[in-house]
């Protein structure tokens, strides 16, 4: 039923043996296999032209030439660089030979016009040299949407290979709350150190839910499960592609309230229409779908007349409660009864209609009838429903990833807020703005999405799935559904989902104790009397309410998953190598473990909590971050440690992640270093309450850093770092460049630039031109003859010297620095750079732009035998003996796949790096659509040396591993990426040879 209310799930690929992911046998393969040549003689043929393939270049990599081979005709811009060196061939690099293979130059057409071979591929010839290859491409979903996949067409009879990956697996069970994308259940043990599961005891998974029958759609942008790539500091493929069309990117802020346009021009309208608008303006669900665009805090303080326009009762506090109570229980006993359960097996549809119109909405109006035939069906109550929530700006919007986070601040934290986009009570005079309005309003929400929740459910099993003749829905009705609703409603759906798994709910009429200190709520004086303008005088009704002065912290919120949760956190805290861990697990279990601890959580999630800023700090600077896109910058303020509060386990954030509500999407890596602050009292008093979660912190002789600020991105190569989601740790301390002190605990903020973009639309929005720009065929015909065999040879070949990083260095914006905040307007990489032919000379790199670098997939080269000689380089001033000249050995598999000539790539000296600007890196002198290849392997040095360099210029980047990517498959995922550099990284190289010879053996 995806098809109608949803598309189906993504699928992350990971290591099934990890419990992480769908296996891909039950998703049903793509006819993805291309259209290859199949003549008759295929019998004994894959022999001699594997065997052609990489044998007929061996003479040309020998002599360090090209001229063995033609290459194809180009397009006029390859054809103007055709004076420029070779640019694979290396004459002047010892060991070139290593690199026997010219790419040609990228070409538009699809046909390769090279010369053509006898030895024509077939299509077993094809499976057989490019099993194990990745196939990157784009699958198309609904709304223009595309969905980034990997897959591996030449291998559907090879489990092993279908669950080759680019990411890590989810440390813990508890971190699967970061997603919407399908994935196996993480067992109840599981716990990753750095890459090593631990005290695995059993796969089993207690209390895994099964999926609901109707399926919202949505998933967060971008892809969490592949936030980790297999390498610190990298993320995968999909994470990488939808960083473009992200939710901060696609829901960027609140949209500005405006009146509808009938409004707008009334005094221009007849004398008749304009009363006539007037007469209906107070009506139940006028102002809907109308056209205005509401002010939610406005809203709420204009009263229930102001609600009543949207359909909205001023609801009893107790019965919204209970109805939230009844509705969890409902949806548990869906998701984890034996027999199939809906909504309509408690109630009947006329009893759904009475509980829902007469305490919580007002009856439907015309207008919410049209198409439903039966005023009291499913399909009249979920148009209502559908149409109050996305009324526009009236309702919290979880479409904006602000309000995934600041949600349990709602919920937990008394107001005035000090940050973010909150009704401060204290500007209304209004009896019925008290302090706890914005809560009940947040409960209303919540509650009249899990109505529509359930309802939905119910229709998709009852009405479409068996069939039933009382409940009618047509293709209409689903088209309908589907435009009525938005982003926000959709977020609504997911966002009552996780609140109804992480709380259970109970109503008491007596009033919270409140012993943390409060600011009283002032004192209500009787409404005002002034003069009104022509509108307002014809809307104005004075308000009197039944539940007006109801406390909304009468509304009791029990978490359901503590002990998991806590577990979580734990595992976090150990793999960012938080100082001091013993002392910090053992405060929070003393809290949270032990015999009633039961009702100790209770009171501390039911007395509300207040928060007061420090002098020194700036309120309007806190309320501005609320909806602020700066990529180096967002801002949390923590709760300090109080004796006197429950327990005595930080603020709202703690209480967030203990109870696991956790929305999908970023979120979850800033709950939880937040959540470890607030419980280290130790850190809180010496970073202070105010954290940039966008940026870094040092504590204690190491540095913390946000992978979302590029420091932490380049650093996370060097060794000993830890990484944990979006969070990582290393040793190097920065200092300040004009004093050359170390800079100790302070935040950091990174100014930093977006590299520059392609014209044109977002790579994910190319639809097949991905996998069409780099499937392993290429452009042109399939011949022997067009295919090379990158290697990478010994790890000296492109790179003579020797690289060591020598610091990290700030130069600081004193005039936006303070209150533990250190802004940094530079940062600079230094290295020292020595080679053969001069000294060491200090080379130093400006970190100045957003770069990403993305974890290369997963790939297996294909069976055969490899025959390769040995000509080692002999010692300065030796020789080398001819025994040691000629040594065969046999390998179980050839050291990579093949790649088409039509992939243009280029090997560059890391020594060259520090010579290359920005501008001379996005020249038209390098070939179009040209890889640069950079051999980092060997060094940790190298690898930060190739990253901060691709930060000084702009480049985003492929870490390729050796010995899990071969150098064709990186090069084709960049181009998949329009990435322009690869850095090679690992240790030795995927073959000893230079001389490459192929006996087919077969597997």
């Amino acid at each position: 039923m995806s098809f109608f209310f949803g598309r189906r799930h993504s699928i992350s690929s990971a290591t099934l043996s990890q419990g992480d992911n769908l296996p891909r046998s039950e998703r049903g393969r793509r006819a993805s296999l291309p259209n290859v040549s199949d003549p008759n003689n295929t019998g004994s043929h894959a022999k001699g032209v594997i065997h052609d393939i990489f044998h007929k270049h061996r003479g040309d990599s020998e002599t360090g030439s090209s001229t063995g081979t033609k290459t194809p005709k180009s397009t006029d811009t390859a054809r103007s660089n055709s004076t420029k060196p070779d640019t694979h061939s290396q004459d002047e690099q010892p060991g070139s030979h290593h690199h026997s293979e010219q790419a040609a130059k990228p070409r538009q057409s699809h046909h390769y016009e090279g010369p053509s071979s006898h030895n024509q591929l077939t299509k077993k010839d094809i499976e057989t040299i490019f099993s194990g290859a990745p196939y990157f491409l784009l699958e198309k979903g609904k709304h223009g949407l595309f969905y980034p996949q990997i897959i591996f067409p030449f291998d559907d009879h090879d489990p092993t290979i279908q669950s080759l990956g680019d990411r890590r697996p989810l440390p813990h069970a508890s971190y699967t709350l970061c997603t919407l994308h399908a994935h196996l259940p993480v067992p109840d043990d599981w716990v990753i150190e750095g890459e090593t599961p631990v005290h695995l005891g059993h796969w089993k998974r207690s209390e895994a839910p099964k999926r609901a029958t109707f399926d919202v759609g949505v998933h967060e942008v971008p892809n969490m499960l592949s936030v980790n790539g297999k390498d610190a500091g990298t993320i995968g493929f999909r994470h990488f592609l939808e960083l473009p069309v992200a939710d901060s990117v696609v829901y960027a802020g609140p949209v500005k309230p405006r009146p509808c346009s009938d409004l707008l021009h009334i005094s221009s309208l007849p004398a008749t229409e304009a009363y006539e608008l007037m007469g209906h303006y107070n009506d139940p669900y006028a102002q809907c779908a109308d056209g205005t665009i509401h002010d939610r805090k406005k809203l709420l303080c204009e009263g229930p007349v102001a609600w009543k326009r949207i359909g909205v009762r001023d609801v009893d506090l107790r019965a919204l409660v209970e109805r939230l109570q009844t509705l969890k229980t409902l949806r548990y006993d869906i998701l984890h009864g034996e027999a199939p359960k809906t909504i309509l097996d408690t109630e009947c549809t006329r009893e759904l209609y009475s509980g829902l119109f007469n305490r919580f909405l007002y009856p439907p109006v015309r207008f919410l009838l049209a198409d439903a035939g039966d005023p009291h069906s499913l399909k009249a109550q979920i148009k209502a429903l559908t149409v109050v929530l996305a009324t526009p700006g009236a309702w919290f919007d979880f479409s904006l990833i602000d309000w995934r986070l600041h949600l349990g601040q709602v919920l937990f934290e008394n107001p005035p807020h000090s940050d973010g986009d909150f009704l401060d009570p204290d500007k209304s005079d209004k009896p019925w703005v008290h302090f706890t309005l914005e809560r009940k309003w947040l409960l209303v929400q919540m509650l009249l999405a899990a109505e529509l929740l359930m309802r939905l459910d119910a229709t998709v099993r009852v009405g479409m799935l068996q069939n039933a003749r009382d409940i009618d829905v047509s293709v209409h009705d689903v088209y309908e559904f589907d435009r009525l609703r938005s982003g926000k409603l959709n977020w609504d759906l997911v966002t009552v989902r996780r609140f109804l798994d992480s709380f259970r709910f109970a109503y008491n009429p007596v009033e919270p104790d409140n012993p943390s200190p409060t600011i009283p709520a002032p004192s209500k004086s009787p409404e005002r009397h002034h003069h009104r303008g022509f509108l307002e005088a014809f809307t104005h009704h004075s308000t009197s309410s039944a539940h007006n002065d109801e406390s909304a912290w009468r509304c009791h919120l029990t978490p359901s998953h503590v002990d998991q949760q806590l577990k979580g956190l734990f595992v976090f805290a150990d793999n960012i190598g938080w100082p001091g861990l013993n002392t910090f697990k053992s405060a929070l279990r003393s809290k949270l473990e032990g015999d009633g601890v039961e009702k100790k959580i209770e009171a501390a999630y039911t007395i509300p909590l207040t928060n007061a800023l420090p002098a020194e700090y700036s309120t309007t600077d806190l309320t501005k971050e609320m909806y602020s896109r700066s990529p180096s910058r967002r801002l949390l303020l923590l709760h300090s440690p109080h004796s006197i509060r429950p327990l005595n386990i930080g603020g709202w954030i703690t209480r967030s992640w203990l109870a696991g509500l956790v929305i999908p999407g970023e979120s979850i890596s800033h709950l939880l270093m937040a959540t470890i602050l607030e419980n280290d009292e130790e850190a809180m008093a010496t970073l202070g309450p105010v954290a940039n979660v966008y940026g870094g912190f040092t504590y204690k002789g190491k540095t913390w850093w946000s992978k979302k600020c590029i420091v932490g991105r380049v650093l996370a190569s060097q060794p000993g770092t830890k990484v944990c989601l979006a969070w990582l740790a290393s040793s190097i301390l920065p200092k300040d460049s004009e004093s050359g002190e170390r800079l100790v605990n302070t935040w950091f903020e990174v100014d930093v630039r977006e590299p520059p973009r392609r014209p044109g639309k977002p790579r994910i929005k190319h639809g097949n031109r991905l996998s069409f720009d780099s499937t392993p065929l290429g452009l042109g015909e399939l011949t022997s003859g067009v295919f090379l065999l990158p290697v990478d040879g010994p790890c000296d070949s492109w790179s003579k010297a020797n690289i060591n990083f020598q610091d990290l260095t700030f130069s600081l914006d004193t005039k936006r620095t303070g209150n533990n905040l250190t802004v940094i307007k530079k940062a600079f990489a230094s290295f020292l750079l020595a080679s053969t032919a001069t000294g060491p000379t200090p080379v130093s790199f400006e970190l100045a732009y957003n770069v990403r670098f993305i974890s290369s997939h997963e790939c297996r080269p294909p069976g055969g035998s490899v025959n390769y000689q040995n000509h080692p380089s002999a010692p300065d001033g030796g020789s080398s003996s001819s025994s040691s000249s000629h040594v065969s050995h046999r390998h179980h598999r050839l050291p990579g796949h093949p790649l088409h000539r039509s992939y243009a790539y280029k090997w560059v000296p890391l020594e060259s790096l520090s010579e290359t600007s920005h501008s001379d890196s996005h020249s038209s002198g390098l070939v179009k659509e040209e890889i640069l290849l950079l051999d980092a392997r060997g060094s940790h040095d190298k690898e930060t040396f190739a990253r901060a360099w691709c930060a000084s210029v702009g480049h985003h980047a492929v870490i390729g591993k050796v010995g899990r990517t071969c150098l064709a498959c990186c090069i084709r995922e960049a181009r998949a990426l329009q990435v322009k550099v690869v850095i090679r990284i690992g240790d030795g190289m995927s073959t000893p040879s230079s001389s490459i010879q192929v006996l087919y053996g077969g597997e």
